[in-house]
């Protein structure tokens, strides 16, 4: 079950429109773990995913009064932090164009077995590809919705997807035979 499936009840809302402090740390501390973790696993970079989780928590209590209920607080929230690291990665110019051929890292040097660090096989990703990735495999997005967050089609989701799978077997391809050839 997704962290992000929680909700807050009527009077925490009400706190938190008033400020009450009690209240923002009892969001804060239900919460701050999934945003923290989905922000690192999007940026790769604990700086920016503390930023980004710190801005978020932030928009969320401005904005509290727009959260209609209609969908758990939770999910609400996600969506503010997604759109928080994908203003970040816009910002800072990292993400590749779709025609271009992003080159996965060689100058890793891992022992290779079956059970890869996830960060190390994320951060071999460009962060377009990762977010995408991410958003579907992980957070169970769909394409329609991923391309809604992004500005761009359906083929969009579909692609940067194929892509981010592609260059992550490549990359272990060649690091099954970089540790063959070593023995």
């Amino acid at each position: 079950m997704s962290h992000f499936n929680q909700n807050i009840d009527e009077l925490t809302k009400k706190r938190v429109l008033k400020g009450q402090q009690q209240a923002c740390c009892q969001v804060y501390d239900s919460y701050a773990s999934p945003v923290y973790n989905l922000a690192y696993r999007m940026l790769q970079n604990p700086d920016d995913a503390q930023d980004v989780m710190q801005n978020s928590f932030i928009t969320a209590f401005q904005k509290i009064n727009q959260w209609s209920g209609q969908v758990a607080f939770g999910y609400w929230l996600r969506k503010i932090v997604i759109n928080q690291c994908l203003d970040l990665i816009k910002k800072n110019h990292q993400h590749t164009a779709i025609e271009s051929q992003p080159q996965l890292s060689s100058t890793v040097s891992i022992q290779y077995d079956h059970q890869h660090d996830l960060n190390l096989l994320l951060s071999q990703l460009p962060p377009l590809s990762r977010s995408v990735l991410w958003l579907y495999e992980v957070e169970g997005m769909t394409h329609s919705e991923i391309a809604d967050l992004y500005q761009m089609s359906t083929s969009f989701s579909k692609s940067q997807l194929a892509r981010s799978k592609q260059l992550l077997t490549q990359w272990l391809q060649s690091q099954q035979q970089h540790h063959e050839h070593k023995y």
